[in-house]
């Protein structure tokens, strides 16, 4: 069988997305030994001195290396739940002996067929994609070796081997399933494919246990990604370690270094905001890009980098470390800040990488970890590439063997999902692929990117020399040309825009051209392919389909066809029972309409009762106040003027008129309005009701 191995990864998420898995992830694995139990019954094996012999077995099946101590413990399982007191179909001995009788498990025979081909036809698929993307054949190896890339990852973290990196370039491999996003019925096998390289780790590498004295120290990649200010799978990966760290009860920092970091980081590009325009298209974990995706304005940049502190501290829980003068010391004459000024071209960066990593030792008290699962403490980024998470130079600047300082975000949710994959259903393997594979190929793809700087230079000459040859149209696709690698040499491309502009514009229009075509190839060939691949799905479908399965149907299709009565009269009952409230619910909504439309009338009616006695009030005060004016506001005069003026007869009696007006008919009314039901009661029944508030 070929590609064993990939089948295997294929078989395990299937496993995985299929089951409950209550006892954790070691329950995926039991299938496959059960298959190899069985396979050596059917080959006249029925006892064996030692357990190594269907350890191997597996191997040779499989692929994969499943430890004696993990083996023993499946088979114990096992035995436990195939043997009873009449029959004893796998007995395993003290001394790891073991015998086999009568025992069968074919479960998985025709769905590891089934895997084989549709493997075979993402190879093929994937031959195809770079035979219309014009790759030539040497630039290229195998989609499986590029989802193997993260196992490779884990694997530094979880093994005590020496792990080589399986490549350094998959920039095609990314491009393949990056494109087949777009197509759920290829890229859910590829994912499954992703999620089956994430298990077998569990198996071949110890699986850390969850700790809860651990502290986890954010780099400004993964602020600007939790921010959402990278691509959305990288806002989703940092938030979800935040989620699981807090449930963990991990202790999460950041450095004030970095804070100040990513607030200039922040300014720049607001400052730059409407510069540049290739780099929004090329780059996808560029901020630029992520603005442009999120609709932010220049505005809303700077007034993230303005409340930076407190949304890290109040939303997500993150602690800034105010002191970091100590570690800033050491790490100014060391020798991973001179490493990282050479990488990172920018020393106030480089310092900043460095004082992390002397903080993280310090909290390590200054000793090397093996083992991943008594690590105190972690320096998380989120970086596509640095000169500490590359394998390669990890291997040339510390043993392997040793826990780094540095750990990417996608690898440590990776490696917690393993340790406990059933803590959260919001965590669960699909989301695990799905976060993992997009984190995976935005990384590929950036790593070979040509510098920031260098699109830059571009994106300015097209604005100087092209802008106006050159539609927006052309420019996105001269844009993909370079993200696919396949414009590579922009330095000879912007020394042409300054020696020959016409020339300079006739190459772009040239590359905008030819991705044009392969595009408009690349379309018309892939729904071939898809028209084909949905063709062999409909037959396998069919071919699957057993006499047995048929005759179920036709059951089915026979007790459908004699309840169809009943369910039709169940239909109808519904049916009515939904009319019913319809019409209950448009009764109260026309009720309502109508109590609003009373409520408003209402108020218009008291409110003139109001004014009524406002003015009255207004009358009543007048007089009071021109006396008061008129004895310079004072009170006893005021009081002698109005005491002798309401001894006259006629203006006492215009006093008692008025204050009987008043009382009886002003005050009266208020009350009758508010207090008198009758009264209201009348009121409303004399209204006109308009015809659109009538019942029907």
């Amino acid at each position: 069988m070929k590609n064993k191995k990939i089948v295997t990864y294929s078989l395990l998420a299937h496993i995985n997305n299929t089951g409950t898995l209550s006892k954790g992830l070691i329950e995926i694995f039991i299938p496959l030994a059960k298959r190899a139990i069985s396979i050596l019954n059917s080959e006249g094996i029925y006892s064996g001195k030692n357990i190594s012999e269907i350890q191997s077995k597996i191997n040779v099946l499989y692929s994969i290396d499943i430890p004696v101590t993990v083996l023993k413990l499946i088979l114990h399982k096992i035995s436990e739940e195939v043997n009873d007191e009449s029959d004893n179909k796998f007995l395993l001995y003290k001394d790891g002996a073991f015998a086999i009788k009568n025992y069968v498990f074919t479960e998985f025979d025709s769905l590891i067929e089934k895997k084989q081909k549709e493997i075979e036809e993402i190879e093929n698929l994937f031959k195809q994609f770079c035979e219309i993307s014009e790759i030539p054949k040497a630039d290229y190896t195998s989609i499986f070796t590029f989802l193997e890339k993260n196992k490779i990852f884990i694997s530094k973290y979880l093994s005590e081997n020496t792990t080589k990196s399986n490549g350094n370039d998959y920039s095609i491999e990314a491009q393949f399933v990056d494109y087949f996003k777009k197509i759920p019925t290829v890229y859910d096998r590829i994912k499954d494919l992703y999620l089956g390289t994430i298990i077998s780790t569990y198996i071949e590498y110890a699986s850390p246990k969850i700790e809860s004295d651990v502290e986890l120290l954010f780099d400004t990649n993964f602020i600007v990604s939790l921010l959402d200010l990278n691509t959305p799978e990288s806002a989703h990966s940092c938030r979800k370690l935040i989620s699981i760290a807090n449930h963990h009860g991990y202790k999460l920092t950041v450095l004030i270094d970095t804070i100040e970091e990513t607030v200039r980081l922040l300014n720049r590009r607001s400052e730059s905001f409407n510069e540049y325009f290739l780099t929004k298209k090329i780059n996808p974990e560029d901020i630029y890009n992520a603005c442009d995706r999120r609709k932010l304005s220049k505005t809303d940049l700077e007034k993230i980098a303005d409340g930076l502190s407190d949304t890290l501290s109040k939303e997500y829980g993150i602690y800034i470390i105010p002191n970091t003068e100590k570690y800033r010391n050491i790490a100014k004459f060391s020798k991973e800040y001179i490493a990282l000024k050479d990488y990172r071209n920018n020393d106030v960066a480089a310092l900043h990488d460095a004082t992390a990593l002397y903080y993280v030792r310090d909290k390590r008290n200054n000793k090397k970890y093996k083992s991943f699962d008594r690590v105190p403490c972690w320096f998380v980024n989120n970086a596509t590439s640095s000169v500490f998470n590359d394998t390669e130079n990890s291997e040339k600047t510390q043993k392997n063997d040793y826990q780094p300082e540095i750990i990417k975000v996608d690898i440590l949710l990776n490696i917690l999902w393993l340790s406990n994959p059933n803590f959260d259903s919001a965590t669960n393997g699909k989301d695990i692929s799905e976060t993992g594979l997009s984190c995976l190929v935005s990384s590929t793809l950036i790593a070979t990117m040509p510098k920031n700087a260098i699109i830059k230079e571009l994106d300015d000459n097209i604005n100087k020399y092209a802008s106006e040859d050159l539609s927006a149209e052309q420019v996105v696709r001269v844009a993909k040309r370079i993200a696919n690698k396949q414009i590579v040499n922009l330095t000879g491309l912007n020394d042409l825009a300054k020696e020959d502009k016409e020339k300079f514009i006739k190459t772009l229009q040239k590359e905008a051209e030819k991705q044009k075509e392969i595009e408009t190839k690349r379309i018309a060939q892939i729904e071939n392919i898809i028209t084909e691949l949905s063709k062999e799905t409909a037959k396998a479908r069919d071919r699957n389909r057993t006499a047995e399965e048929l005759k179920n149907e036709n059951q089915l299709l026979k007790e459908k066809l004699l309840d169809s009565n009943s369910k039709q009269k169940s239909f109808e009952v519904e049916l009515n029972v939904l009319k019913q409230k319809e019409l209950k619910r448009a009764e109260n909504e026309l009720k309502q309409k109508l109590e609003d439309f009373y409520n408003k009338e209402i108020f218009k009616w008291r409110k003139r009762s109001w004014i009524e006695f406002a003015i009255s009030i207004i009358v009543f005060s007048l007089p009071i106040l021109y006396f008061l004016q008129l004895t310079n506001w004072n009170l006893n005069q005021a009081n002698e003027v109005i005491t002798k003026l309401v001894s006259n007869v006629i203006i006492s009696s215009i006093i008692s008129l008025i204050g009987l007006i008043f009382s009886g008919v002003i005050i009266k009314s208020l009350f009758d309005k508010y207090r008198n039901h009758s009264n209201i009661k009348a009121f409303k029944e004399n209204l006109r009701i308009p015809d659109h508030l009538k019942k029907p």
